[in-house]
C-alpha cells in the first residue's frame, strides 16, 4: 500500500513541533503565566513570612500595598505600575511627584483586589498585616512576597528595604545605599562630636487634643540619633519601657516626667516640612515651653518616626543637622 504525502509528513511535523517545545523549554528558565503568556526568567525567595516565593529576576510591573514598601521600590529603582493608599506629605515632595500617577490599590481599610488583577503585576508586595484571605486572592493574581511592616523586628527599618531588595533582585543597590547612609552617620558624628557629647535627646509626636506620644530608644529615630553620640532621655525611655513596642500615648500633664531631662528634643513633622495641627497645639502648651530643652532653643523638627527607606531616613538627618547647626 502507497501512503500519501500528507500522511508521511504530518507524524514528522509534529515530531519537529514536539522538539522544539522542548528545546525552548530547556533554553528558558520562565515559566508559563495564569493568561498563557510566556513569563521571564525566575527566581526563588524566601519571604518574611517564611513562604518559598517564585519572583520575576527582572520585575517589570511591580504593586506595593503599602507606602512603606512603596518608598522603598522608588529608592532601589524598581518599576511601580500599584501602590497603597497614603497621606500627604508621607514622602517627600520628589517621590510624591515621582509616583502621583501611579494607581492606587487600597483602601485605609482594605486592599482593592480588583484593582490590582486590571494591573496584572508580575510582583505583589504585601505587609505582613495583610489577612489570609487576602493573600491567597493575591497569589491566584501574581507572585505574593510578604515583608515586615509590624512585629519585634519593626525598628529595624533597613530590614524592611533588605526585604523589598530580596524580592525585586537590588540587593546590591540596597548595600550601596546603606554604605551611603552609614557614612554619612559617620561623618556627622565626627563633625559634630563637640555639639553632641554629653547630650540626652528625645522624640516626641502628637495626634490628639491633650494628649502627645513618647517614644523610647529602641525605635526607627533612635536608629538615626544613636549612632550620632546621643544618649537617650532615660526618663522617655522609662515612660514605654512596659509597653510591647517603644512608644506610648501620655497625658500633656506628665510630659515634663517624660521629656524634662532631655538636653534636645525632636518633633515629629511630615517629610515636606510641615508641623501637624496636634503636634503645634503641643507646642504652644506652657508645660512645653518650660520643657530644658525647649527653654534653651534646642526643639527641632525631625521628620517622620515610621521610616519607609533611605528617602525618609536622609530626610531627617537633613533636618537633625539642621538642628546641630542652631544648638546652644
Amino acid at each position: 500500500m502507497t501512503l500519501s504525502r500528507n500522511k508521511v509528513l504530518a507524524p514528522l511535523a509534529a515530531l519537529l513541533i514536539a522538539a522544539l517545545a522542548l528545546l525552548a523549554g530547556c533554553g528558558s528558565s520562565g515559566s508559563e503565566d495564569k493568561g498563557g503568556e510566556s513569563s521571564a526568567a525566575t527566581r526563588t525567595v524566601k519571604d518574611a513570612a517564611g513562604n518559598e516565593v517564585q519572583v520575576p529576576e527582572d520585575p517589570q510591573k511591580v504593586v506595593s500595598l503599602h507606602y512603606a514598601a512603596t518608598q522603598s521600590v522608588y529608592d532601589l529603582g524598581v518599576n511601580l505600575v500599584g501602590q497603597g493608599i497614603f497621606e500627604e506629605g508621607a514622602m517627600t515632595k520628589e517621590i510624591q511627584d515621582k509616583i502621583g500617577d501611579v494607581p492606587v490599590v487600597t483602601t485605609q481599610d482594605e486592599v482593592q483586589v480588583e484593582k490590582v488583577a486590571q494591573l496584572e503585576p508580575d510582583l505583589i508586595l504585601a505587609p505582613n498585616t495583610t489577612s489570609d484571605d487576602v493573600l491567597k486572592q493575591l497569589r491566584e493574581i501574581g507572585p505574593v512576597y510578604v515583608w515586615t511592616l509590624r512585629g519585634d523586628d519593626r525598628a529595624n527599618w533597613e530590614q524592611r528595604v533588605e526585604e523589598v531588595a530580596d524580592a525585586t533582585n537590588k540587593t546590591d543597590k540596597y548595600k550601596e545605599l546603606k554604605d551611603q547612609f552609614s557614612k554619612r552617620q559617620q561623618d556627622m558624628a565626627s563633625q559634630y562630636k563637640d555639639v553632641i557629647s554629653g547630650k540626652s535627646v528625645g522624640v516626641v509626636d502628637a495626634f490628639e487634643d491633650n494628649n502627645f506620644y513618647a517614644w523610647g530608644e529602641k525605635n526607627m529615630t533612635g536608629t538615626l540619633l544613636t549612632p550620632l553620640g546621643f544618649t537617650w532621655s532615660k526618663d522617655e525611655n522609662a515612660a514605654v519601657k512596659d509597653e510591647k513596642e517603644p512608644e506610648k500615648d501620655v497625658s500633656n500633664e506628665k510630659i515634663g516626667s517624660v521629656l524634662g531631662d532631655a538636653d534636645v528634643i525632636f518633633h515629629v513633622s511630615t517629610e515636606q516640612g510641615k508641623t501637624t495641627a496636634p503636634v503645634e497645639a503641643l507646642m504652644k502648651t506652657s508645660l512645653y515651653k518650660n520643657l530644658k530643652a525647649v527653654k534653651a532653643g534646642n526643639n527641632f523638627p525631625i521628620g517622620k518616626t515610621t521610616i519607609a527607606g533611605f528617602s525618609d531616613a536622609n530626610y531627617s538627618l537633613d533636618q537633625i543637622e539642621a538642628g546641630l547647626k542652631k544648638m546652644k
